[in-house]
């Protein structure tokens, strides 16, 4: 075989097992939002590095949920079992608040005066 035959049926064997990459195929992928505006859009805000947070109380939280592919329900789900585990521990000092439109599950300590 030529060293031609050999280099085209390399490639065919690359291509075959990679894919052709979607840029070359004319398939961006699915379209995306911004993510600054579909954090807004939650409750929340964008910082400087692309993480959307959000503030309850004193504290600050990151937004798992919100990804550069649109509000991941999969997260916000597991977030929202998080706080039930949470609060099924019954704790004194903490409650534990799900928050459905920012996907964050909130932990309130409470003051020790008011026990």
């Amino acid at each position: 075989m030529t060293r031609s035959v050999v280099l085209l049926l390399g490639l065919v064997a690359v291509f075959l097992t990679v894919g052709v990459p979607r840029r070359l195929a004319g398939d961006a992928g699915p379209a995306r939002a911004p993510v600054s505006k579909l954090c807004r859009d939650h409750g929340g805000m964008p910082s400087a590095t692309g993480v959307c947070t959000v503030r309850y109380g004193r504290e600050t939280y990151v937004m798992d949920a919100i990804t550069a592919d649109g509000f991941d329900e999969d997260t916000a789900r597991y977030q929202r079992r998080g706080c039930e585990q949470a609060r099924a521990l019954n704790e004194r000092e903490h409650s534990f608040v799900y928050h459905p439109t920012t996907g964050v599950c909130e932990r309130r300590i409470h003051d020790a005066r008011t026990r």
